[in-house]
């Protein structure tokens, strides 16, 4: 079961997680070399990935409580 203050530092990462794969996208969207457009493209990936995790980590200790 998550505490009340567990829940909002994951939700506070969440927000985090999500403007880094904004950020991420756009600078992969805007570099001309293919190799770093590439290594941020993976990077947004990660970060997707971990926002996920995250948030179903979030929904579960809130369906506990």
């Amino acid at each position: 079961m998550l505490s009340t203050k567990e829940v909002m530092q994951l939700e506070d990462i969440l927000g985090m997680e999500q403007t880094s794969v904004k950020v991420l996208n756009n600078f992969a969207n805007t570099i001309q070399c293919n190799q770093s457009k590439q290594l941020f493209q993976q990077m947004a990936q990660k970060n997707q990935q971990h926002f996920q995790t995250l948030s179903k980590h979030l929904s579960a200790g809130q369906t506990l409580q």
